[in-house]
């Protein structure tokens, strides 16, 4: 409890500054040797400049017990980098928040969890809603955990996916737990502590100022294996949120969008840059099958699949959800007997799993060219579907 103490007067002192406690991590071994320490010794740390060095010499502990008061009242846990519980992808950002504070029912490790990030524009499209509930609900399905920052528009319907399929959700917030903001995502709050949790790295009643954000999108990637924007112009701000998702060596999706439409530049422009394409949740969990084999497995379960209904003069689709089974549907090959040489030696190569394009080359022997077009064609024909990273399975 004593330590607890001193890394609240630390944060507090600092206004959670992680790079500034970084610095003084690397010459100090704990906040209360940090506490202890003098002018002289904070005069050596590089990124601590004067105004600092006052705060750091102000021994009072009144503000880190009045805050640790507040939390005990409102049922806030306070998390430290220390902690068993604290999250190793976000221990290794550049500039980690060394206190957490934590609204949750129950105590959650994600450590041994897939989280993805969730996020995009506040003045969302029905189209960017829609793809949001749809990504939210489909990876919490799977049982990844979605990560947002529960702000109006891509962020709020994403999590409300997520929560309407009974996953684990993390709201991280620019403003104290015990704040729910926007007011009107109030009830979204609540539902997201009783089975996840609600984080910031502000001390209760601090309230949201427009510098918290930025600050607050490190956390959000930092916590993500990946990051997924559904929908952001060229300046929107989850753009950041991708741009640190790189910094902090994390995957970064992106949905594709009109080309006429502004909401739409940016996630296309991430396209153009490299970003993994996405349409559906299987997309982004593909990238992780060989870490997250039970996940990915679950997302192939349960997935939407396409069925055929007639009438006799048209031959529409329907969309329907698939109860979640296991193992895989088995393969019926009669299905594909009137196809191309080609086209059925690669059929017989694949399953509902996906297969890489190399592998199917190496089992095929087909040229890359004789490949790629043969793969072209089952695709057009709805008989196979291309997932990140060049793998390819049967459709279901």
């Amino acid at each position: 409890m004593t330590e607890l103490k001193y890394w609240l007067w630390l944060s507090l002192a600092l206004y959670q500054s992680g790079r500034k406690i970084t610095s003084l991590l690397e010459k100090f071994d704990t906040p209360s040797d940090i506490y202890n320490a003098g002018k002289a010794d904070f005069r050596q740390i590089e990124n601590i400049n004067k105004k600092d060095i006052d705060r750091l010499c102000d021994k009072s502990l009144a503000k880190a017990e009045q805050v640790m008061e507040e939390c005990r009242k409102k049922g806030i846990r306070i998390m430290t980098f220390n902690s068993e519980y604290y999250p190793k992808l976000l221990a290794n950002i550049f500039d980690p928040p060394y206190v957490l504070y934590v609204k949750s029912q129950n105590r959650i490790d994600l450590n041994n969890a897939l989280t993805v990030a969730v996020v995009g524009t506040r003045t969302m499209s029905d189209y960017g809603r829609d793809m949001a509930v749809k990504l939210g609900r489909d990876l919490a399905s799977a049982g990844v955990t979605v990560i947002s920052g529960m702000a109006r528009g891509i962020d709020g319907a994403a999590l409300s996916g997520a929560l309407s399929a009974g996953g684990k959700t993390i709201a991280v917030l620019g403003c104290g737990v015990d704040i729910a903001y926007p007011p009107e995502h109030s009830e979204m709050m609540q539902k997201i502590a009783e089975t996840g949790m609600v984080i910031s790295e502000y001390p209760p009643g601090s309230a949201p100022l427009p510098n918290h954000f930025p600050s607050r999108n490190r956390i959000i990637s930092g916590l993500s294996s990946g990051t997924v924007v559904v929908e952001s112009s060229e300046s929107g701000g989850s753009l950041i949120t991708a741009s640190q998702a790189l910094e902090q060596g994390r995957d970064v999706f992106a949905v594709p969008g009109k080309a006429t439409e502004a909401k739409s530049d940016g996630t296309n422009e991430l396209i153009r840059q490299g970003a993994h394409l996405v349409t559906s949740a299987l997309d982004i969990i593909s990238e992780y099958q060989s870490e997250y084999v039970n996940i990915f497995e679950k997302a192939m379960q349960t997935e939407q699949i396409r069925i055929k209904t007639e009438p006799v003069c048209a031959t529409t689709e329907k969309v329907v959800s698939k109860t979640p089974v296991s193992p895989l549907p088995a393969v019926d090959n009669n299905l594909y007997k009137e196809l191309p040489d080609n086209e059925k030696r690669i059929i017989d190569c694949m399953s509902f799993t996906p297969t890489h394009v190399d592998t199917l080359a190496e089992k095929t022997n087909l040229s890359a060219s004789e490949l790629n077009s043969a793969l072209t064609l089952l695709e057009m024909k709805g008989l196979i579907k291309q997932l990140a990273g060049r793998h390819f399975t049967l459709k279901l």
